[in-house]
């Protein structure tokens, strides 16, 4: 391991080598053995850190922060979902929309389907072609 790594490594975990990784723990350790020197030079600040963090202490919310949160929360999740209804609502409207159109032409097809005479393959879009089928 080298001096950099092992500085990411403590700067990245702290200096406790129950945090390293375990991929790189006895790599780190080896080079503690056998850099005391170097190592004590970037496991110091990291101890310091280490230390402060473990005695630092969330106060509980008090009473009043729980029960503003508990009050809102049905008006914010309302104003969430409204949203989505509404988008919902105007997919709704825009697939019933389409699926009438698709009925509509569906049934002016059959209306005006090709009389059964054989020939049918020769009627096309653009009209009746019977007059260039050989």
């Amino acid at each position: 391991m080298t001096p950099e790594r092992f500085s990411e490594l403590v700067a990245a975990y702290g200096g406790s080598p129950q945090r390293w990784p375990e991929s790189e723990r006895a790599a780190a350790l080896d080079f503690i053995a056998a850099n005391p020197t170097l190592a004590e030079v970037a496991l110091a600040p990291a101890a310091e850190l280490d230390d402060l963090l473990s005695r630092h202490r969330v106060a509980a919310p008090d009473g009043a922060l729980a029960r503003r949160i508990i009050a809102t929360a049905p008006a914010a999740l309302w104003r969430r979902t409204r949203r989505i209804r509404q988008c919902a609502g105007l997919a709704g409207i825009g697939l019933a929309g389409a699926l009438a159109g698709v009925l509509t032409v569906a049934m002016l097809l059959s209306l005006n389907s090709a009389p059964d005479d054989g020939d049918a393959y020769a009627l096309t879009a653009f009209g009746d072609m019977q007059g260039d089928v050989q």
